[in-house]
């Protein structure tokens, strides 16, 4: 395990003092040593030569022990080769003024390289402590590249910053609705000063030029930056409350937290985006595998009610021969079936809208006979409702698939019958919305009805697909009407909407591209129309 660097502090503050002494003794024990071996070889080598050998001493000690001790062997270098070599020997003395230019460059010579070698020193340990952190940026990203959910990213988050800074972390996630979640993780005593205001600051610097983090009270929020967005702030909390709080952390510490912060932001992102995918896998197989039931299912459904509701006719056609009481059977026998018939075509269509094999052929219809057609389909179900519609006079036509258009208005009267009490009103509107020139851009028709409404904050829900408006279970069906009246609307480039009127009741309200329709040719003249 390598060191983490506010160890190395601790280490080197707590040793500081008997390093200094231990440089400072080898520095005289090495003066010394120079000035025994060169007694031994003053015979036979002149003092030039000899002033190397106290110039080795403090390169020596500059490397292993750094300026001060270097400082000291320079100092004692000269003074002892002034003293014992330097005629007149055994004093301070100095016979020829050259050697004073000899002790004056000595020096010099031994200050520079003091100082050079604990800069080449300094440099070396720095460049070692960077490629300690880059060793440990790589495991962490080693580890998070196998992460494979939110909890696991977590973990080696924590293992990293425990190792590096001595610190607690907690992951403040991104809610759905884009707030910042509250700490779910304990953290250590330290983290009673975790401020929820600032943490809130942190995760809105969303620009990536912003500063890497926001600390208050030695305490550091890091926003996880991720490619798409801010994916939370992880808060670090180091273990001693006195820690940073004096700014021993400095800039290069907190980028480096910030690096391994992103590293987290980005397997975060990862994580969430390998959640959705697998998440929309499922559900599409799940689609999928639940349309081709239905439409297996309706198919075989069909021919046996078709079969149910022939034989049905067939004993209407000779009840006077069936004893009395057998008609109301035979009604009731056909009006199930016609039902259960209506509910299998509407699971065949919503497998064909959501497969894609349903075709759209618009042409140019009236607006006017495709609301007929849907109330003489469900003028049985509406002999007990009061219809009211009400069209303007200069109503254009419209661009639609008449038989979806129908079958949209024939389901929206059909829940209106269904879900308001007899005697109820139900109004059929339509205007126009103009664009910014002559031509309508739209044709706006809505299907209003004064029953008991909508439930509050299910406006949307209500067009999914096996959704009741309602949760009355007596009333038959299977929640499909809506979800196929929206696929048809959109599947003409309109939309569709659901909403409650002040006055009571429930408005759905569509809207159809409207435009100029083809113009009709002149008739030649001597040609009478019939």
């Amino acid at each position: 395990m390598n060191p983490s660097p506010d160890t190395d502090e601790s280490a080197a503050a707590s040793s500081a003092a008997p390093e200094d002494w231990r440089g400072y003794t080898w520095a005289v024990a090495g003066v010394t040593l120079a000035a025994l071996v060169s007694a031994l070889l003053q015979s036979r080598f002149a003092l030039a030569n000899i002033v190397m050998l106290f110039l080795l001493v403090v390169v020596g000690v500059a490397y292993r022990h750094g300026r001060g001790p270097a400082i000291l062997a320079a100092v004692l270098g000269v003074a002892v080769f002034d003293f014992f070599f330097v005629p007149p020997q055994l004093s301070f003395a100095v016979a020829d003024a050259q050697y004073l230019v000899t002790f004056a460059v000595m020096l010099g010579t031994g200050l520079v390289i003091a100082q050079l070698t604990s800069r080449l020193r300094q440099s070396a340990g720095e460049a070692l402590a960077r490629e300690r952190r880059v060793a440990e940026l790589y495991e962490l990203a080693r580890v998070l590249s196998g992460a494979l959910a939110e909890s696991q990213v977590v973990e080696a988050a924590q293992n990293f910053f425990a190792r590096c800074f001595d610190s607690d972390i907690a992951l403040l996630p991104r809610l759905p609705d884009g707030r910042l979640a509250d700490p779910s993780l304990p953290l250590s005593e330290a983290g009673a000063r975790l401020d929820m205001n600032v943490a809130r600051a942190a995760f809105s610097m969303e620009s990536m030029d912003a500063a890497p983090a926001v600390s208050s009270m030695g305490v550091h929020y890091l926003p996880l930056r991720a490619p798409m967005r801010v994916r939370g702030v992880l808060v670090v909390v180091p273990r001693r409350a006195d820690k940073w709080v004096t700014g021993r952390a400095g800039g290069e510490d907190l980028q480096y937290m910030a690096t391994a912060a992103a590293l987290a932001a980005i397997a975060l992102e990862r994580v969430h985006f390998v959640t959705v995918a697998r998440e929309a896998t499922v559900q599409i197989a799940g689609e999928r595998l639940r349309n081709t039931l239905l439409s297996a299912l309706s198919h075989d459904l069909r021919t046996p009610l078709t079969a149910i509701l022939g034989s049905a006719e067939s004993l209407r056609l000779g009840s006077n021969a069936l004893p009395a009481g057998h008609l109301a059977l035979i009604e009731a026998i056909t009006d199930q079936a016609r039902r259960t018939g209506e509910l299998v075509e509407n699971i065949l269509e919503m497998a064909r809208l959501e497969s894609g094999t349903l075709q759209v052929k618009k042409e140019w219809h009236s607006l006017e006979e495709i609301i007929g057609a849907a109330l003489s389909a469900r003028a049985t179900q509406l002999d007990t409702h009061t219809v009211h519609v009400s069209l303007p006079a200069d109503m254009p036509m419209v661009h639609c698939d008449a038989l979806m258009i129908e079958r949209v208005l024939v389901n929206l009267l059909e829940n209106a019958a269904k879900y308001t009490p007899a005697g109820s009103r139900i109004d059929i509107a339509a205007m126009v919305d103009f664009g910014d020139g002559a031509d309508a851009a739209a044709v706006r028709v809505s299907v209003t009805d004064n029953g008991p409404g909508i439930r509050a904050g299910s406006e949307e829900i209500i067009f999914d697909k096996f959704v009741r408006a309602t949760s009355a279970g007596a009333v038959p069906g299977l929640g499909l009407g809506l979800a196929i009246c929206r696929s048809m609307v959109e599947a003409h480039g309109g939309r569709m909407q659901a909403s409650n009127v002040a006055t009571g009741g429930a408005m759905f309200a569509f809207t159809l591209a409207a435009g100029t329709p083809p113009a009709v040719p002149d008739e030649p003249d001597g040609v009478v129309s019939p």
